[in-house]
Parts: C-alpha cells; sequence; structure tokens
C-alpha cells in the first residue's frame, strides 16, 4: 500500500553519479577537436572536484491523481496544478503523482561563484555544467527509486517533468513545495520561485498501470535553447 502525503527522503549515492566529461565538452562547443588538452584537463579536474564536495540530497511525495476539470490541469487533494497541456496528456493515465526534490548542494555553486569572482571565467563555466549534470544524474537516482516503489504495486512510471518546462509556469513550484517540510533537502525557494541551491530541481512522476515512460522527450518541449538539447540532438 502507497503511503500518501508522506515526505520519503532519498540517499542519493555518489558513487553511482558518473559525468562524462565528453558530454561536458560537446556543451562546451567541442567541434572537430576545438577544445584543446588545457580545457579537457579542466573538464576532467573540476568533474572530480565538483562530486568531492557536493552533497546531493533528494525527496519525494506520494500523491493520489485526481480527475482534472480542464484538459491544462493536473489534481492531487487539495491542489490543482496549472499543468498546461502536454504535460496532462503526458500524465493522464496516472492513479498517483510523485512530486519530488533534487539538488547537488551549495557547494559546486558556490565553487562556480569563486571562480567567476576572481576572473577564472572558463572554469567557472566548466563548474557549472558540471553541476547542472550531477544534479540530473542525482535526479535519475531518485526516480529510479520511484520506479521501484511502482514496480511492487505492480505499476510503471513516466518521465519526471518540472515547472518552468512545456508551459508548465516556474511560479507552479510554490505549491508543490508547499507538499513539503520547510527546508526539504536544504532547499528553498524565493519570492519569484527561483530555488536554492539553483542546482537543484523539482517536478512530478507519474504512477499507474496505463502510463509510459518515454526514452526521449526533447521534442515535447518549446525552449530550443536548452544546453542539453544542444547535446542530445548532436
Amino acid at each position: 500500500m502507497l503511503e500518501l502525503l508522506i515526505s520519503h527522503d532519498i540517499f542519493i549515492d555518489k558513487t553511482l553519479i558518473n559525468i562524462d566529461p565528453a558530454e561536458i565538452l560537446k556543451l562546451l562547443g567541442e567541434q572537430g577537436g576545438m577544445i584543446d588538452a588545457h580545457t579537457s584537463t579542466l573538464v576532467e579536474q573540476y568533474t572530480i572536484e565538483c562530486l568531492r564536495i557536493s552533497l546531493p540530497q533528494g525527496a519525494f511525495v506520494l500523491a493520489e491523481a485526481l480527475e482534472s476539470a480542464s484538459a491544462e490541469e493536473i489534481s492531487i487533494p487539495g491542489i490543482v496544478f496549472d499543468s498546461g497541456k502536454i504535460i496532462h496528456k503526458m500524465l493522464r493515465h496516472s492513479s498517483y503523482y510523485a512530486l519530488f526534490v533534487v539538488t547537488a548542494g551549495l557547494q559546486p555553486e558556490s565553487l562556480a561563484r569563486k571562480l567567476l569572482n576572481e576572473g577564472n571565467y572558463l572554469e567557472g563555466y566548466i563548474v557549472d555544467l558540471v553541476a547542472s549534470a550531477l544534479v540530473d544524474l542525482a535526479a535519475d537516482q531518485m526516480e529510479e527509486h520511484v520506479r521501484e516503489l511502482a514496480g511492487k504495486q505492480g505499476m510503471h512510471i513516466t518521465n519526471r517533468y518540472s515547472p518552468g518546462y512545456c508551459s508548465w509556469g516556474v511560479e507552479e513550484q510554490q505549491k508543490l513545495f508547499s507538499l513539503f517540510p520547510e527546508g526539504a533537502c536544504g532547499v528553498s525557494l524565493s519570492a519569484s520561485s527561483l530555488m536554492n541551491p539553483v542546482k537543484s530541481i523539482s517536478g512530478i512522476i507519474g504512477i499507474g498501470a496505463g502510463v509510459s515512460y518515454r526514452d526521449y522527450t526533447c521534442e515535447l518541449c518549446s525552449m530550443k535553447d536548452c544546453h542539453f538539447r544542444r547535446v542530445r540532438d548532436q
């Protein structure tokens, strides 16, 4: 039996986070060997350092999926999210939702800020990219935990979707965070709904017998300038 509206803390195992330096080099704009040996060394160095100093954390809350009054909403008891049509469509067969928060911690972004303030712009940008990859891989671990939990109930999961993407307004994070204890995972929201630490992800995963997982979902999103879209499209 699933326990609903209870915050589940997830242990994020850093030893399972494998950041590929080649992917970071692609984000830096590698074109036929244009990235030099110095840059490649910096990427490897700061990939190791970001993993060393990071303190990734994750948590999720399970909620019953209710029938929505609109094709642009998703509903749980007490809250209606203005998700937009795309996310409503991708989650419409869910029986439950896992609403989550994952962070890489303050340490990587503090390092990036320090490097930038010192005028080490390439190094700071590399750390920023590595930290983004790190939190995304930490979210993969959280997602896998939800998948295992769903599988024990004979159900499947959808992809994860976050406020700020697919026409789901970033201000909707205020509703999502209301489901968690204050300061869950050490993450807070500003008045403008930005997360602190910045290298954090929040969102939703559908759970149900009739849902499915897609290997690639960038075609659903209107963010044409996304760094990760560029890497995957190369």
